[in-house]
């Protein structure tokens, strides 16, 4: 898939406005099955880091990746670092790169042309990052036109739990807490640009603004450039590198209704907290939130100190800390340890086809259920609401089934994340606590079930509580990977199919059959609706065939391939495979205090 921007960008217009316009037109869904390459003036205008923050967030357009063609602001942003090739090796690589580049006239699936003059400083209104508009546009009406049924019914939960009105401004919006940083916009370029918001302002009272860098290399990167005092004149907190407020998994988070100004990529319901409101943004447009008080338009903030301090221009041409710190000695590559699970911590060794643990071919196969079905007609149910960031603390399959949709099943999410599942209080309105629901194992879900994060633990929890087959319209494409890698089937079928099977659901304890063997999904009526399903991957679920023993399987042809590819490539072996004596790395790093040990 082509996503090209034509044209220079507007003056106060960002990467993240790009992407967050993209997710706009595209929605969740648009990228959903392809790769998508971004392309046009605009993109070639980026720095690598401003790049990377569109790449970064291709997966909240439903893409598998986003791909940028490499150029020599690539190979400057390269040259130097650590593991790098040098040398000639350097210019073979650099050669390799530019054969990269999509061929002149090349035929895409689909391809969507975007001017870049139709870009403004965006923010998000809803609960989605397909939920994106102008700064200074109105918030979209339930009964906007193109809306259908389902899509007014995901606009009414959106505004319901984001406390907004549809056909009002979003500008003047108050805001209790900004959050600047994550993967998405946590480096030296996004936290220059919030200082330069910063020189000479202060933040609004009863705003808690918050600075958290994306590494530590970052954080002393902006202590060497002193952005942090001007930070921190301003009233920002500066904090220490790490995830913080993006995900909420440790106390940075929203109290319910309380509204943010975030630059991370997800603003699903409870991402930043249970009942916490996100609005997705630019770095700058989020520092201008932060010194107003409100949702507001960067443009209206210049730059108010002088050209000689402005610190998105002095450092501009000043590498990561990466390349100038003093090296230390390297105490080489762990690579891959293995998971608990697979190392004889638990019951595995003694019971192999027990709780959490393969069978003799990896999985359980999958090849009829005929099973109790429950209605969740929700569009866009992303990873978050189906297992919140509370549980991710195991790396074992098994026990997360109490976990599953634990926001919308749990009355006390937060005391059951943190004593657990004894004191659970059941909401009585979620249909998987309704009487006739107990035994479910075939779910009927929304559109585009699935989306956001890439976390195994979605299909791991889903497969602990019972449920061994959800049927969609779609599906994203890393949750219907990881459904068919823990041996679940995801079935998609078309909306008028779903809403039969919906209807069906909807009388407690009604089964329903789904025969992978020929591909359908049989009413109680008798009724039969055809699927498909990739050859290999049906192959997989009917034989209970894991990825970890296939790839077993091929152990010497692998080795083979990469004996040739270090040979004709040897720049693309990294760190796995060549791992120098000396690596540069910032001093205060942790891992230079085991070195010395």
């Amino acid at each position: 898939m082509l996503i090209r921007i034509d044209g220079p960008l507007e003056p106060g217009v960002t990467s993240k406005d790009i992407i967050l316009h993209v997710c706009g037109v595209i929605g969740t869904a648009g990228g959903t099955g392809a790769t998508i390459e971004f392309a046009g003036k605009a993109i070639e205008e980026l720095s690598m880091e401003a790049r990377m923050s569109i790449s970064n967030m291709a997966i909240e357009a439903g893409a598998r990746a986003g791909i940028i063609a490499p150029d020599e602001i690539t190979f400057d942003y390269l040259k130097g670092r650590p593991m790098c090739p040098t040398g000639e090796e350097w210019d073979k690589a650099v050669a390799y790169w530019t054969s990269l580049k999509t061929d002149e006239g090349a035929a895409y699936d689909s391809t969507v042309v975007i001017d870049a003059k139709d870009i403004a400083p965006t923010v998000t209104w809803g609960t989605s990052p397909q939920d994106a508009m102008p700064v200074t546009g109105n918030i979209p009406k339930i009964d906007e036109p193109g809306h259908d049924e389902a899509r007014q019914a995901a606009v009414t939960r959106s505004l319901e739990y984001i406390g907004l009105e549809g056909g009002t401004p979003i500008e003047g919006t108050p805001i209790e807490k900004v959050f600047i940083g994550s993967c998405t916009n946590g480096r030296i370029e996004d936290i220059r640009e919030v200082a330069a918001i910063a020189i000479d302002r202060k933040v609004a009272d009863g705003v808690h603004a918050m600075v958290v860098p994306g590494s530590g290399l970052v954080k002393h990167q902006a202590e060497e450039e002193g952005l942090d005092k001007i930070l921190t004149a301003a009233g920002f907190d500066w904090r220490e590198p790490g995830c913080s407020m993006c995900l909420a998994m440790n106390p940075d988070k929203l109290k319910p209704q309380e509204r943010c100004a975030s630059t991370s990529n997800r603003n699903f319901e409870g991402r930043q907290g249970n009942g916490g409101r996100t609005h997705l943004m630019s770095p700058a447009m989020a520092a201008a939130a932060a010194v107003s008080g409100t949702i507001t338009d960067v443009r209206k903030f210049p730059y108010l100190g002088s050209e000689s301090e402005d610190p998105r221009t002095i450092n501009k041409d000043v590498k990561s800390n990466v390349f100038t710190a003093e090296s230390f000695v390297s105490p080489g590559a762990v690579i891959s340890p293995p998971a608990p699970y697979q190392t004889g911590e638990d019951n595995c060794e003694v019971d192999p086809d027990g709780p959490g643990c393969g069978g003799a071919a990896g999985l359980p196969k999958f090849t009829v259920l005929t099973g109790v079905a429950a209605p969740l007609d929700i569009q866009n149910i992303d990873t978050d609401m189906i297992i919140p960031k509370e549980f991710l603390k195991t790396i074992k399959r098994a026990g997360l089934g109490f976990a599953a949709f634990a926001e919308l099943r749990y009355d006390n999410p937060a005391d059951v994340a943190t004593i657990g599942a004894e004191v659970a209080q059941d909401r009585a309105d979620f249909v998987l606590n309704k009487d006739g629901y107990e035994n479910t194992s075939i779910l009927i879900a929304g559109d585009n079930f699935g989306c956001g994060s890439s976390r195994e633990h979605a299909p791991w929890s889903i497969n602990d509580m019972g449920i061994r087959c959800i049927i969609s319209t779609s599906f994203a494409d890393i949750f219907y990977n990881n459904c068919i890698n823990n041996g679940m089937l995801p079935v998609t079928l078309n909306r008028e199919q779903v809403e039969k099977l919906l209807d069906d659901a909807s009388t407690p304890g009604t089964e329903i059959t789904v025969d992978l063997e020929n591909n359908k999904v049989i009413r109680p009526n008798g009724e039969e609706f055809s699927f498909e399903i990739d050859a290999f991957k049906k192959n997989c679920l009917l034989n209970g065939l894991d990825k970890i023993g296939l790839t077993l399987d091929k152990e010497d042809m692998i080795n083979s391939f990469e004996s040739d590819r270090s040979k004709n490539f040897p720049w693309l072996d990294g760190a796995s495979m060549k791992v120098p004596e000396k690596i540069a790395m910032y001093p205060e790093a942790g891992i230079n205090a085991k070195v010395a040990a």
